[in-house]
């Protein structure tokens, strides 16, 4: 009798502890589950809000720059840096625009109802502001060919005050999703903490017993909450340094995209009223045509780096006569005092890229010249059985001690205030891209007596195997 009776009870209390346990541990799902939606909503309106505000920002600035290049044409004045600064804002707000769309239309799909709604209304505000903002533009285009146009510059006003009431309008209703979906999760987790609380009142003293069984869950689950928001934290941080690269980058192909893109129209209107013949017009056009080609394709070669997908066809080359070539063509046409000189040891043939070894001598062969005002370059090799040395040194100013630790990331450039040179600041990226690509290892350094050596190596192939190095 008293073994049966136990066994109901052991039975019983078996029971309510399963119930109880299934109940926590759904609860615990649930729990979790809305954190993680907090969290994902909270990180996906952010971004959103960021977006509208630069939006603001680049707007504010794109509205003063045409303020000032109305009143500079009325007064004949030079505009073409406020005409840059314009122009550099219209590319920034589309930037922003398209940013925020594709952050919308991933809420499309991966946003519990009603927040899906939401995201697409949203994502409509920033179309409608992305249609302002192309209707400013021509309305502007319009009025700086006429700048005395009072109906023009009215109309302006008008869209104006149209884009700033649609980012607030647009501000305002993110803020209202974002508190509206956290109160409404909130909700739900308040719901289910009631109905955990019951069961626990129910079950009594078998909850008691499980209470430090709820403290370890509770507490493991805290830890996986702080761990997954450091990651979030982290994960934020490097979005963020990769939009500073990305604002960064299109500030300077913007700038290297019109330096060659104005002259270019220059020829065509000199062309066209007489004062220059026709071959020197396409002489001039082809030269600037050539220099937006090389930026396309530096900007392709570093996406081919980026994702392992630089392709090097090898074949058997002489390392001095790829040398000779390259300091010919960098001596021919120099304008400044400047001698290159050759301290080559013994010749010696490997299996290499030709076209991309050039490119490598090239780029640091130019960038030497850049910025050697008088002097030489010399151009030093050293080989030996495994490998071939090759340094380029020269007496310029040499690189600047907060640029050097990372004169081979992307954007590096320049650093000397008193110079004015042209670049993108992806010459040295690609370089150190081609040798580690060949198996090699580039460096730079300064001289003690000024100036700066650059130094790569390359592995010397056995004569008699050719391979095809591709990634």
């Amino acid at each position: 009798m008293f073994e049966k009776t136990s066994l109901k009870l052991s039975g019983t209390v078996g029971i309510i502890i399963l119930l109880l346990g299934v109940t926590i541990l759904f609860g615990t799902f649930q729990m979790s589950k809305v954190s993680s939606e907090i969290i994902i909503l909270s990180e996906a309106y952010k971004p959103l809000q960021t977006s509208l505000n630069k939006i603001e920002l680049y707007h504010a600035s794109q509205v003063d720059s045409f303020e000032r290049l109305i009143i500079a044409q009325q007064n004949n004045l030079d505009s073409d840096n406020v005409k840059e600064e314009f122009w550099s804002s219209i590319i920034l707000i589309q930037s922003e625009i398209e940013q925020a769309k594709k952050i919308t239309q991933s809420g499309f799909s991966v946003a519990p109802d009603p927040t899906q709604a939401n995201f697409r209304l949203v994502h409509q505000m920033f179309v409608d502001i992305e249609q302002s903002s192309i209707e400013y533009e021509e309305l502007a285009k319009s009025a700086l060919q006429t700048p005395d146009n009072a109906i023009l510059l009215k109309q302006i006003a008008t869209k104006n005050v149209q884009i700033q009431d649609k980012i607030k309008s647009a501000t305002n209703e993110i803020d209202s999703f974002n508190e509206q979906s956290i109160y409404a999760i909130e909700e739900h987790e308040r719901g289910w903490l009631i109905v955990q609380i019951g069961i626990i009142i129910t079950v009594g003293v078998i909850a008691m017993t499980l209470r430090h069984f709820f403290g370890q869950i509770n507490s493991e689950l805290k830890k996986e909450i702080e761990s997954k928001t450091h990651e979030l934290s982290e994960a934020n941080k490097k979005l963020q340094d990769l939009d500073k690269m990305k604002n960064e980058f299109i500030s300077i192909a913007s700038h290297e995209l019109k330096s060659p893109i104005q002259p270019i129209f220059g020829f065509a209107e000199l062309a066209q009223s007489g004062d220059i013949d026709q071959k020197e017009a396409w002489d001039g056009v082809t030269m600037l045509a050539k220099k937006l080609q090389d930026l396309a394709n530096d900007v392709l070669d570093v996406t081919r780096i980026e994702s392992s997908r630089l392709a090097l066809y090898a074949e058997k080359i002489s390392l001095n006569e790829t040398i000779h070539e390259a300091t010919r063509m960098a001596q021919t046409g120099m304008t400044k005092p400047i001698k290159i000189l050759e301290e080559l040891d013994s010749d010696v043939t490997i299996e290499a890229d030709r076209t991309r070894l050039d490119q490598v001598l090239r780029n640091i062969i130019n960038n030497s010249i850049k910025f050697t005002d008088a002097g030489y370059i010399k151009v030093k090799t050293i080989t030996n059985k495994n490998e071939a040395i090759i340094s380029i040194s020269d007496t310029g100013l040499g690189i600047p001690e907060d640029i050097l630790p990372k004169i081979f990331g992307k954007f590096a450039t320049k650093g000397h205030e008193r110079e004015n040179q042209s670049g993108n600041g992806l010459g040295l990226f690609l370089c150190k891209g081609i040798i580690d690509a060949h198996g090699g290892k580039i460096s730079a350094r300064n001289n003690q007596d000024g100036g700066a050596t650059f130094e790569f190596s390359l592995p010397i192939t056995p004569k008699n195997t050719i391979d095809t190095i591709a990634n």
